[in-house]
């Protein structure tokens, strides 16, 4: 009996704790000047409304209610997690504390 009372309180601290992590997912903003249309600026922002991450893209106009815009915008910010991720690998120490 304490045998399955144990293994039910590992679960449940497993499910619980691994429910509680943090979303690390990202979201771009489009801004383009109303004057002057052939420049924007994308800006990526974590869960915590932090920028993370800033392109300034020039003669370039995006309208993010078109679909092929969107799925631009989508593979870039795809791209730029691949990016950080790999570099993240990359930078971790092989010596264990």
């Amino acid at each position: 009996m304490k045998r399955i009372l144990t293994l039910t309180a590992a679960i449940l601290t497993i499910t619980v704790s691994a429910f509680s992590q943090q979303d690390k997912s990202l979201y771009w903003v489009v801004e383009t000047n109303t004057q002057i249309k052939n420049y924007s600026v994308v800006r990526f922002y974590n869960h915590n409304n932090q920028l993370v991450h800033e392109v300034a893209m020039d003669h370039v106009r995006i309208d993010v209610t078109k679909p092929k815009h969107q799925r631009k915008l989508n593979q870039l910010l795809k791209n730029y997690q691949d990016r950080v991720a790999s570099t993240s690998k990359r930078n971790k120490s092989k010596r264990s504390i």
